[in-house]
């Protein structure tokens, strides 16, 4: 049987193989789409190639195992003001991203005259995106947690320093900002199944 510890780390590898998966098959089914100069929300974008099934199937299942992950968190970890500040914006980062999945960019994400939905998505991915950066530096500069690690900050400052640079390079008019955009995804979920891990093994074995 599952309990907490193992659901620490369950629930954000869930959801990273269960994005990677979405992304890897809907780009498949896409003519001509480009994992490297291409936004993963042009895969679920309007008129793209089965965009509602992309979003709803795909993007939002990943953001409620994040949400999963938080709340197990949650109810492991030592209540100071940084935990719990740091657990709010990665919750933030996934309620940001699943409301930008419920209103989808409009077709390549880069419109004349954009819609209300993708007013909304932008408005939700890029602050979610920064949301997720800042509960790294929060968590990780957390005492009461891990033992007060060295190892773990070192880690975590590197990992979020990457994420930033990252996200500075999110430029639309960049022939790469799709393979910055997969960059910052795997950066930040190697993080959080890293955090998920370091705070497993904090907790007592029974």
């Amino acid at each position: 049987m599952l309990n907490r510890k193992n659901l620490l780390l369950a629930f954000p590898i869930l959801s990273f193989v269960y994005f990677a998966g979405a992304i890897v098959v809907a780009g498949f089914f896409y003519p001509g789409y480009n994992h490297i100069t291409q936004f993963i929300s042009e895969l679920g974008a309007t008129g793209a190639p089965h965009g509602d099934y992309v979003n709803y199937l795909g993007f939002i299942p990943t953001e409620l195992f994040i949400l999963a992950f938080v709340l197990t968190c949650f109810s492991v970890i030592p209540k100071t003001k940084k935990s719990i500040t740091g657990l709010a914006f990665i919750a933030v980062y996934g309620l940001t991203l699943g409301i930008a999945a419920f209103f989808p960019c409009d077709f390549e994400c880069q419109p004349v005259e954009p819609t209300m939905s993708h007013q909304i998505h932008m408005l939700s991915a890029f602050p979610g995106y920064l949301c997720g950066i800042i509960s790294i530096f929060i968590l990780s500069s957390d005492s009461s947690l891990y033992g007060q690690s060295k190892v773990f900050k070192i880690i975590s400052i590197a990992i979020g320093g990457l994420c930033i640079y990252a996200f500075l390079n999110l430029d639309p008019d960049s022939n790469f900002v799709g393979a910055y955009q997969r960059a910052l995804e795997v950066l930040m979920y190697s993080w959080f199944i890293y955090f998920a891990f370091c705070l497993r093994q904090s907790l007592p074995n029974n």
